[in-house]
C-alpha cells in the first residue's frame, strides 16, 4: 500500500516538527524535508485546520506541533491530508445500488475501518521511536524495521 503524495509530503513536516521539538520556519522545514515551500504552506494549512500544528506568522514565526507527539495519531494526520471526496461519492453511489454493489461497498468499508483502527493506534511518538530504532539497526548492520509492541 502506498500513500498519496500529499499524505507522505504532509507527514514529513509533522515528523520533522516532532523530532525538533521547537518552532521551525517554513523555509527550514521545506529545505530539510525536500518539499517545495509553496506546497508545504498548503499542506500546513490543512494540518493547522485539523489542530495538528500551530502556525505563527511573522519574522520569528514558523510551525510547531499543536499537541504532544504522543497525542497525535497517524490517522489524525492521514485524515487531515486525505480528500474525503471518495467517501461522499461512495455514499451517493450506494443509493439505488444493487445488493451485490452494497455488499462490496460494505466489505470495503470494513477493511477501511480496520485500517483506520490500526492507524489510530500509531502515534507520532511511535513513529519517531521507529525512526530512531531503524537508525540504530542500520548502524549495527541490521536492516529490519521494528513494529511497536
Amino acid at each position: 500500500m502506498h500513500f498519496k503524495a500529499s499524505v507522505e509530503y504532509g507527514m514529513r513536516p509533522v515528523l520533522y516538527l516532532a523530532e525538533k521539538g521547537s518552532i521551525c520556519s517554513s523555509r527550514e522545514v521545506a529545505d530539510e524535508m525536500s518539499i517545495p515551500r509553496d506546497y508545504l504552506i498548503q499542506l500546513a494549512q490543512l494540518l493547522r485546520n485539523a489542530g495538528i500544528i500551530h502556525a505563527r506568522p511573522g519574522k520569528n514565526g514558523g510551525y510547531s506541533l499543536a499537541k504532544d507527539a504522543s497525542e497525535i495519531s497517524m490517522l489524525d494526520i492521514f485524515n487531515a491530508l486525505q480528500n474525503d471526496r471518495l467517501r461522499v461519492e461512495r455514499k451517493e453511489a450506494e443509493e439505488g445500488a444493487s445488493a451485490l454493489l452494497k455488499n462490496i461497498t460494505a466489505a470495503c468499508s470494513a477493511v477501511e475501518r480496520e485500517m483506520e483502527e490500526y492507524m489510530s493506534s500509531i502515534t507520532l511518538q511511535n513513529m519517531i521511536e521507529r525512526i530512531h530504532d531503524k537508525e540504530s539497526d542500520t548502524a549495527s548492520g541490521s536492516t529490519r524495521f521494528r513494529t511497536p509492541a
